[in-house]
């Protein structure tokens, strides 16, 4: 199972932003799969699991089979694909095999994030390793973060990368441990705007944000998120174990339970205020589930 799905102590929340989450069809729903997920668009979903799925404003389709763990893209017709020991590219009408560079092997690929796609980042779960890819050539760092649990950054010098033990940042020449007590821990969510404001969302440190200084710890949410995306700086969602999720409008936090507490949101994305989609794990019906937030 993936390392997203962890279960939590129920916490009574208050109230979130004034939508509400629906329920929306999954590609298979016999399967306890936890979706990775990239919204591209209004009619352009991309769910990874045990195959990549699209899903065009009417119906899912099976585009490629091959597990996939995670996305990031640049444009509808510029999406990339990773997963286990392989990296693919979408190029608007098909997706292709991305291959390693001689001397360079594909393992356990997990997060990725780019700043082009002459500038790509994965990070692994195998012996702290993160690849990077310049448009013709892959070449890879070994870190000491054991296990990646994020990827995020605001430009080619600036990325935040979280693992099991460490946080690491690059500023465009080399990474570097971050060390400080402020350091977010278990931080599974990792978004921002800026070099100066960044968001982490975990469990242990719950919701922590960045001003290019410090990271200050949001106190009394709850916690236990395991992924964050925002429309704009006042309007950011984190979701996480038994339905959490919690909403940021510029000035603090609201929280609400938005499912039962038995089922586990593990990613969320959107393109725009009024498309935003969570994949989540139901626990005790061992399905996945698939929500689409209704302002």
């Amino acid at each position: 199972m993936n390392r997203l799905v962890v279960m939590a102590v129920l916490m009574v929340g208050c109230g979130s932003s004034s939508g509400s989450w629906v329920d929306q069809e999954v590609p298979t729903p016999a399967a306890l799969t936890t979706y990775s997920l990239w919204v591209a668009g209004d009619n352009d979903v991309w769910l990874g699991g045990t195959s990549i799925w699209h899903f065009d404003g009417t119906a899912w389709t099976d585009v490629a089979p091959g597990a996939v763990v995670g996305f990031w893209g640049f444009g509808p017709a510029d999406i990339y694909a990773v997963g286990d020991s392989s990296v693919r590219h979408w190029d608007g009408t098909a997706w292709s095999d991305v291959p390693a560079t001689a001397g360079v092997t594909f393992t356990a690929l997990y997060r990725v994030w780019g700043a082009s796609r002459n500038d790509l980042w994965i990070a692994n779960t195998d012996n702290s390793r993160v690849y990077h890819y310049n448009g013709t050539t892959w070449t890879v760092t070994t870190l000491q973060f054991v296990a990646a649990d994020a990827l995020w950054g605001s430009s080619s010098s600036d990325i935040w990368l979280s693992g099991t033990t460490d946080l690491y940042h690059y500023d465009g020449a080399r990474w570097s441990a971050y060390q400080s007590n402020d350091a977010p821990r278990g931080a599974y969510g990792l978004w921002g705007f800026g070099p100066n404001d960044v968001w982490a969302a975990g469990s242990f440190d719950e919701l922590s944000h960045w001003d290019g200084s410090v990271w200050t710890p949001e106190q009394d949410l709850g916690g236990g998120y395991n992924g964050i995306w925002g429309a704009a700086t006042d309007d950011i969602f984190a979701v996480g174990n038994s339905g959490l999720v919690g909403h940021y409008d510029g000035s603090s936090w609201s929280t609400s339970r938005e499912l039962g507490v038995r089922e586990n949101f593990t990613m969320v994305h959107g393109s725009s205020p009024d498309n935003i989609w969570a994949t989540a794990v139901d626990l005790g019906a061992l399905k996945a589930k698939l929500l689409r937030y209704e302002p």
